[in-house]
């Protein structure tokens, strides 16, 4: 934890001359409908999991790339693809760790510059998960859509997704979950901004106490630029108010998202 701080304050000290106001790059970083490539790289600490209330551990790289279909129109395609360490849920059970279930979202919606965005499309979670407790087993598949509005300093939004499994392993339970991202930002100027973006879960086919996930918190966010590529730091923190038993009681979300332009990927 000690090195992702010191590297976070190390590059915001070595900041270099911002040809572009980094507040800009922040909004188009908290985005989904951004006409931006981008590598989001999550690092995920919950902790409190399992029967010896242990500290699981989950990097999830979020490659996203937009596709202009039509003119005035573009579908934001995003990878959801999850590394997991994960300690013993239940007494007797061993930790485990591998790749987890990777989800494939896109968005469909107006393009260009705008101060309300919005979109809907498919999503297809593909049971890769190397440990049967890493994932479902199951092929699934729903729709989901976001909205968001921009003005001055603030961006507020949704996302929101339902996923149901079609196929897979007949030993293990259908799939059928709900998620809810709800997400806000202040930009401050010069890179900086606060904000909070939870996700919440129902999962319908779980015992009636133990449906939601339902985190609360918050955290700080910066933009700062390496050469021509802008990259944005944030960290967040959430307890969860109510939590399906051997789950985590709070977490910690330290995230690099690496915002790829044109300009900084090809010379002109």
């Amino acid at each position: 934890m000690k090195i992702l701080t010191s590297f976070f304050f190390m590059l915001i000290a070595s900041t270099s001359v911002i040809a572009q106001d980094p507040s800009d790059w922040a909004k188009q970083a908290q985005n989904p409908m951004a006409d931006l490539m981008s590598l989001p790289i999550e690092n995920h600490f919950n902790a409190g999991v399992g029967h010896k209330d242990g500290l699981e551990y989950v990097l999830n790289l979020k490659p996203s790339m937009p596709s202009r279909l039509s003119e005035g129109w573009i579908m934001i395609n995003r990878l959801d693809i999850p590394l997991i360490y994960q300690p013993g849920l239940v007494s007797g059970e061993r930790d485990s760790h591998g790749l987890g279930d990777i989800t494939y979202e896109s968005f469909y919606g107006p393009s260009g510059k705008r101060n309300v965005y919005w979109g809907i499309g498919p999503l297809v979670q593909i049971p890769s998960s190397t440990d049967n407790s890493l994932g479902s087993q199951k092929w699934s598949a729903g729709l989901g859509g976001v909205g968001l509005v921009e003005r001055d300093s603030w961006l507020v939004g949704l996302r929101a997704n339902h996923l149901c499994s079609f196929a897979g392993g007949g030993n293990h339970p259908d799939v059928d979950l709900s998620t809810f991202e709800y997400f806000a930002y202040y930009n401050f100027g010069q890179g900086w901004s606060i904000g909070t973006s939870p996700i919440n879960t129902a999962n319908w086919g779980a015992a009636q106490n133990e449906t939601w996930t339902v985190p609360i918190g918050g955290g700080i966010g910066k933009v700062v630029m390496s050469g021509r590529m802008p990259i944005n730091f944030k960290l967040e923190a959430y307890h969860y108010v109510e939590a399906p038993a051997n789950t985590a009681d709070w977490s910690l979300l330290f995230e690099i998202q690496f915002l790829l332009p044109e300009e900084a990927l090809f010379k002109k």
